[in-house]
C-alpha cells in the first residue's frame, strides 16, 4: 500500500511487561504481547489486513460503526456519506482511516501517530485533524484518541484488535464479563431499533462471567453468525475476559458510552503464518452506539468547532483471576 510517497513502517514500544506493534498504516496494533504470550491477531501486510475486511488491529473514524443509509443532518445540514454496507457508511466509509497513513513522532517518548482528515472527507463536514496516543504503563496499554475541528462535526472513534487470549482455535472458551444492564437491538441492516432492551433472561446477559461459545448457537443470534452488538455501558469499566488455560485475565476501560462486542463471527485472511478462521479473535470495542447521529435519544458524538476533545480506551492484563470466584 502506498499513498504518495510513504510506505508501511511498524513502530515498535515495549516494557518488561508487555510489547506492542503498531503500524502507520491505519495506526494499527499488529501485536500485543505479555511476556511470550502474543494476545492480538495481527497481519505481517497491511495490505492483506485491509482485501481481509477485518479492520484487525485499526484506527476507526471518523464514526465506528454504522451509519444508517450513509446520511445525517446537523445544523440543517443533510450530509451524504460513502457507502460500503448493504446501504450503509460502516466504519468511516469507502476510505475510512483504517486505510490511511499516519505520521509518527515520538513526543515525551509517546509512541504518537497523526493524521488529517479533510473538509468533506467521505462526505463529513469540517477539517479533522486526529491524534492517536499509545502509552504503556506496566501492565496496561492505554490508546489516547483526540481531534479537533475547524467546523462543528461528528466524531466517533475506536480501535478495533481482536484479541485471542488461550491456545485454542476458537475463542469460545474465553469468559467474559461485559458490565451492562442493556444492549441496543437491530434491525436486519445492524442498524439499531432506538430502542435500549434489558439483558436479563437473554444470549446478551453478560453480567456474570461466561464462556463466549455458551449461548453462540442461540437462534437470535442467528443473523449475525454469533455476537455483533452493542452494550449499554455503566460505567468506565467496560469489560473483563480470562482464559482459564493461559491465566490471562484482561479489563477494558473507557469513557465512551457504549462497547460493541464482536465475536469474530466472519474472520478470514492470511495473517502472514497461517489462513484466520471464525472465532479465532474477538474484538471489545468501546465506541459511541451506532448511527447515533440519526438517533436522538443516544448520546451525540458531536465534536465542536475548534474544541479538542480526547477519548480513552485502557487495556489492563493480570495473570491469575478472581472472575471466576
Amino acid at each position: 500500500m502506498r499513498d504518495g510517497a510513504k510506505s508501511e513502517v511498524t513502530h515498535i514500544i515495549g516494557n518488561e511487561f508487555l510489547t506492542v506493534a503498531v503500524s502507520n498504516l491505519g495506526a494499527a496494533i499488529r501485536s500485543l504481547r505479555l511476556g511470550g504470550k502474543e494476545l492480538c491477531l495481527g497481519f505481517l501486510s497491511q495490505k492483506e489486513r485491509i482485501e481481509s475486511g477485518t479492520y484487525c488491529g485499526a484506527v476507526i473514524g471518523r464514526v465506528a460503526n454504522r451509519i444508517a443509509d450513509g446520511q445525517f443532518i446537523l445544523n440543517g445540514t443533510t450530509y451524504f456519506l460513502t457507502k460500503n454496507d448493504r446501504g450503509n457508511t460502516l466504519h468511516g466509509g469507502i476510505n475510512g482511516f483504517d486505510r490511511r497513513f499516519f505520521d509518527v513522532a515520538y513526543p515525551n517518548g509517546i509512541l504518537t501517530m497523526t493524521l488529517c482528515s479533510p473538509d468533506g472527507d467521505q462526505g463529513f463536514p469540517g477539517k479533522l485533524n486526529l491524534r492517536v496516543e499509545f502509552v504503556l504503563e506496566r501492565m496496561s496499554l492505554t490508546v489516547r484518541l483526540t481531534a479537533a475541528s475547524d467546523a462543528e462535526t461528528v466524531w466517533a472513534p475506536t480501535i478495533h484488535p481482536y484479541f485471542c487470549l488461550g491456545d485454542k482455535p476458537t475463542v469460545d472458551d474465553t469468559y467474559l464479563q461485559i458490565f451492562a444492564d442493556a444492549y441496543t437491538p437491530m434491525d436486519g441492516r445492524q442498524i439499531p431499533t432506538g430502542e435500549l432492551s434489558s439483558v436479563e433472561g437473554t444470549s446478551f446477559d453478560f453480567r456474570e462471567p461466561k464462556k463466549i461459545g455458551r449461548d453462540i448457537g442461540d437462534k437470535v443470534l442467528s443473523s449475525t453468525n454469533g455476537y455483533d452488538h452493542n452494550f449499554v455501558l455503566r460505567d468506565s469499566h467496560a469489560a473483563t475476559a480470562y482464559n482459564e488455560k493461559s491465566d490471562i485475565k484482561m479489563d477494558i476501560y473507557t469513557d465512551m458510552p457504549g462497547l460493541h462486542f464482536y465475536s469474530g463471527n466472519y474472520l478470514n485472511g492470511f495473517d502472514g503464518t497461517h489462513d484466520l478462521h471464525p472465532r479465532e479473535g474477538f474484538a471489545l470495542e468501546p465506541q459511541f452506539f451506532p448511527n447515533a447521529v440519526n438517533t436522538p435519544a443516544f448520546k451525540q458524538p458531536i465534536l465542536e468547532r475548534g474544541r479538542e476533545k480526547t477519548y480513552f480506551i485502557r487495556y489492563e492484563f493480570g495473570i491469575g483471576s478472581p472472575i471466576l470466584k
